[in-house]
């Protein structure tokens, strides 16, 4: 569509020549008239610019008026042709019937291309004419290309953008630094390519292809590809190929030698790192985790060589070698930054604790000439591992004079030896309910049963008291490998819920539990120690500084003393046990975090400020198999090849059209989209509310037929002291909710109090719990009175399908309408300053028994899998087939 052309009405005189050159009689242009530009000459307009303008003065001239409107003007006729007229030659030849010269000239004409008929000054207008098109051909080509250019220089960089806009005050400080913290990283790397991308078959779309891709967008792509094909092609296509071709990422991941043994391109990534710390005048100290996996017997040709044989890296292919059973991998993590990296692995198939020595020697000095100051050496507690730490110079058999640390075969400086904190508290979770009964240094009892007694009341009384104990937790042997099972089950709340049952509710099956209660306190906070992450945490879960060096140390010597005084009902020590692993190990690591913790804290010139024991950890190396295992779609048991292919993908990405499946694509069916938006409900009828009688309030809500209930809900079930104080600790909760969903501070704080009666709200509380009111933790009895009556009802199957949170919240609302006048007696006045529909007392007490009533609903339906599940063999199944390596 050709543009338009305002009428020049700011111009009389210029305006009322526009109108009179229409020719249309009786019209005035309109405020929004406008002309098309096609009735004035090219020469009107001004084209230098970004935009084309109209020139000043210029006036339409072509228009394709009817004749009688044209205005005549006379044509001058063309000069004659000097040529004969070869028409007229050829009709006088053919009459008188010699054609022979009217012949050959015709012939000329059609023969030769250079014979033309216009004169040389017809010629000239026709030359002057192109001469004139090609130059304005050639002005709007470079008025293009300058275009392109500015807006080329103008988006070259974001920086450049909000610099300019900060300048010309477009936008504030924090509009710009908002700017800065988004377009940065890999959203502006891709950014920037799709700024720079051409349309195809230009010039620069190789030049864009050759650009080397920035260190962000690199390790975005390589974690993309490495978690999902599908999902990195369909980003890929979304962002109009910014992101590296598939094959491009292969060919990153080729020139990488993966081969079993020590990986020489981490070795040089550990260098450059050691390099850049020394300039800082500091040494790169690391911990070296050692572990196994577990990898599938499989042999397999990968067009190379055989996969699936022992491999140590000596380059030996014979098949006379036993096949591989795991993958021992070797991992350095920095002690004083967040970075890790696997140095190198070995196909085994049982690894003595001597040649497992000598591996880890040369690791060591390997580590050592790449620049790396290894201090400390994690591995499990295998018995392999036990005889490599021996032969390495440590001595952990006899207690009396146990050395913890080793030489370092190149500097002799101290190696101190730590076993995986998580695998000693399995370990000593194990040996409680093994063993049935300990005893401490006092003789008392540390007895399982209180922990079983726990759990047994409170799935009798139906809820827990703020403990994660379960089934699973009770039976630990379906699932030994879990370490988040034993933490919970030697937790400080399990301490605080059987202190709770004894002291405060004097239940005569918690009686002696003291010493039992003594036990998990002081293995939940050495688990704590010795797994602190937190640089700013409190408490046992603090890092170790030298500040605080007093606490850390002497609760570290009372727990080895501790630990030393146990011993079996039978009154052994319990390192003369068959479970004495567990604790002897807990024994090597206190040693060890003392003497790396002495070594590193404390000096003239100390190298850390403080220890997060976390680093000494083999949740690191645990994470990494992990990831491997998810390069296979989760394959719990890879083969050789798959680890080597992981391994290889994950070491680059530490560089810190979907398919078909049985059917094909045919249409574009898409999902029909469904608005998010929330549905008002409808409003309520104000003709017939009333605003003077509280127990017409609650006739406001909907409420079942009187029929229905009839018989049921008469006698609500009496709560036990247990419940009690249980739904008074839920209620502190509930409080938290409510806060989120009633805008009114003064009804927000009608539903706090600074003193509660709950005795296990009060056990629990550390400062930061919310204490219930009264009448919120009367309102939340109520509603679990009558949560536990419809339970009743239905026999036992609660939640039915048809029940809803609305229908209970109705049935409580009905328990309370005699009671409102006693609850929330701070809001009696508050509550006739709002209007009838929305009412702030009844909103409160329906959002508190609304909230009460969700979190049971939730409680209820978990219970309910629980008993239709039955037990879970597929995880222990899972994990036999594995261990067989089948």
């Amino acid at each position: 569509m050709a543009p338009s052309c305002r009428f020049p009405r700011c111009q009389p005189k210029l305006y009322q020549q526009w109108v009179v050159n229409l020719k249309r009689d009786k019209w005035k242009p309109s405020p929004g008239s406008r002309l098309c530009s096609d009735h004035f000459d090219d020469s009107c307009f001004d084209r230098t610019g970004a935009r084309t303008r109209l020139r000043s003065g210029a006036v339409p001239m072509l228009f394709n008026f009817p004749e009688h409107l044209q205005k005549k003007t006379a044509t001058r006729k063309p000069p004659k042709l000097r040529t004969p007229n070869l028409d007229a030659t050829l009709l006088d030849g053919e009459a008188s019937g010699s054609p022979s010269t009217p012949q050959r000239a015709s012939n000329d004409v059609a023969e030769h291309s250079y014979a033309v008929k216009d004169t040389p000054k017809t010629l000239k207008r026709k030359l002057d004419a192109c001469a004139t098109a090609a130059t304005n051909a050639k002005k709007k080509l470079k008025l293009s290309q300058q275009r392109e250019r500015r807006l080329k220089r103008r988006v070259e960089t974001f920086s450049e953008i909000i610099e300019d806009l900060r300048k010309k005050q477009l936008i504030s400080e924090d509009a710009s630094a908002m700017l800065e913290r988004c377009f940065s990283g890999v959203s502006l790397a891709v950014m920037q390519r799709l700024l720079k991308q051409t349309p195809v078959g230009s010039d620069e779309l190789a030049k864009l292809n050759r650009e080397k891709y920035s260190p962000a967008l690199r390790m975005f792509a390589l974690t993309l590809q490495f978690y999902s094909t599908k999902g990195y092609n369909y980003v890929r296509e979304t962002f109009e190929c910014a992101l590296p071709h598939p094959s491009t990422l292969t060919k990153w991941y080729s020139s990488l030698n993966g081969e079993p043994g020590f990986t020489g391109e981490a070795m040089a990534a550990i260098r450059a790192k050691a390099n850049e710390v020394k300039q800082k005048n500091k040494e790169l100290l690391c911990n070296l985790v050692v572990d196994e996996m577990a990898i599938r017997k499989h042999i397999e040709w990968d067009g190379k060589k055989c996969r699936g044989y022992v491999d140590i890296g000596n380059e030996l292919d014979d098949d006379s070698n036993d096949v591989a059973t795991e993958a021992l991998v070797f991992m350095l993590v920095s002690l004083d930054a967040y970075w890790k990296i696997p140095c190198g692995y070995f196909l085994i198939n049982g690894l003595s604790g001597k040649e497992r020595t000598n591996i880890v020697k040369l690791c060591l000095t390997k580590l050592h000439d790449a620049g790396a100051c290894v201090t400390s050496l994690t591995c499990d507690g295998l018995r392999c591992n036990f005889t490599m730490l021996k032969n390495l110079g440590a001595s952990l058999e006899d207690r009396s004079i146990m050395v913890t640390s080793f030489p370092h075969p190149v500097t002799d400086k101290r190696v101190y030896c730590f076993l995986d904190a998580c695998h000693m508290i399995k370990l000593v979770r194990n040996a409680l309910p093994s063993l049935k009964w300990l005893r401490d240094s006092t003789g008392s009892l540390v007895e399982w049963n209180y922990i079983r007694q726990l759990y047994e009341l409170q799935e009798k009384e139906g809820l827990h008291a703020a403990t994660k104990l379960r089934a699973a937790h009770i039976d630990w042997q379906k699932q030994k490998m879990k370490v988040n099972l034993a933490a919970q089950t030697l937790s400080s709340s399990v301490a605080d819920a059987i202190e709770f049952c004894r002291e405060d509710l004097k239940l005569p099956q918690f009686k002696g539990s003291e010493a039992t209660v003594k036990f998990i306190r002081l293995f939940d906070r050495l688990f704590d120690c010795l797994n602190s992450r937190n640089p700013l945490a409190k408490g046992f879960k603090a890092p170790l500084r030298p500040g605080s060096r007093g606490t850390w140390i002497s609760f570290l010597e009372k727990a080895k003393d501790y630990i030393r005084a146990l011993t079996d009902a039978a009154e052994r020590p319990i390192f003369d046990t068959p479970r004495q692993t567990a604790f002897l190990r807990f024994l090597i690591t206190i040693e060890s975090t003392i003497g790396l913790a002495s070594s590193l804290l404390f000096g003239e010139t100390p190298p850390l400020r403080y220890l997060l024991t976390y680093k000494l950890s083999q949740d690191h190396i645990e994470l990494f198999f992990g990831a491997i295992r998810s390069k296979g779609g989760w394959n719990n048991n890879p083969t050789v090849r798959q680890f080597i292919a992981a391994y290889k993908r994950l070491v680059v990405h530490n560089e810190v059209k979907g398919g078909v499946g049985n059917c094909a694509l045919l249409d574009k069916t898409r999902i029909l989209y469904v608005s998010s938006q929330f549905c008002a409900p409808d409003e309520l009828d104000m003709t017939t509310a009333k605003q003077n009688d509280t127990e017409d309030l609650v006739q406001s809500v909907d409420l079942p037929d009187e029929s229905e209930m009839e018989g049921e809900l008469e006698n609500l079930p009496l709560l036990s002291p247990y419940l009690g104080d249980v739904v008074g600790y839920i209620a502190g909760f509930v409080c938290r909710m409510v806060e989120k969903k009633i805008p009114c501070s003064t009804c927000r704080s009608a539903s706090k109090a600074e003193a509660c009666s709950s005795a296990l709200l009060n056990r629990k509380n550390s400062g930061g719990l919310t204490k219930p009111s009264p009448s919120t933790t009367y309102n939340c009895q109520l509603a679990e009175r009558v949560v536990r009556q419809q339970e009743k009802v239905d026999g036992g199957s609660f939640p039915k399908k048809g029940m809803t949170a609305d229908t209970l919240t109705a049935r409580v609302m009905r328990e309370l309408s005699g009671q409102l006048n006693m609850l929330y007696p701070e809001l009696h006045e508050h509550m006739f300053q709002s209007a009838v529909d929305s009412n702030h007392f009844v909103r409160l007490v329906k959002c508190v028994i609304g909230c009460y009533i969700k979190i049971r609903m939730h409680h209820a339906a978990k219970r309910a899998t629980m008993k239709i599940a039955g037990p879970n063999m597929c995880k222990r199944l899972t994990k036999l087939i594995l261990f067989n390596h089948q």
